[in-house]
């Protein structure tokens, strides 16, 4: 005969959920920091290659 499965700790469920909700919202905003450390990189980039453009001209 098999085993009945044995229901998981609803507290330790609960915990678990918040854990990883709490993981997702960390990663969201890193990756939003990360898009705004991009966009000011990209800014960069083309403000030096307007500079150096306008030098050649």
């Amino acid at each position: 005969m098999s085993e009945t499965p044995t229901l998981p700790d609803l507290e330790k469920v609960k915990q678990t959920i918040e854990t990883a909700h709490r993981a997702c919202q960390d990663m969201e905003l890193a990756g939003l920091e990360l898009q705004e450390v991009i966009e000011l990189l990209d800014k960069d980039i083309r403000e030096q290659r307007l500079r150096r453009l306008r030098r050649a001209s």
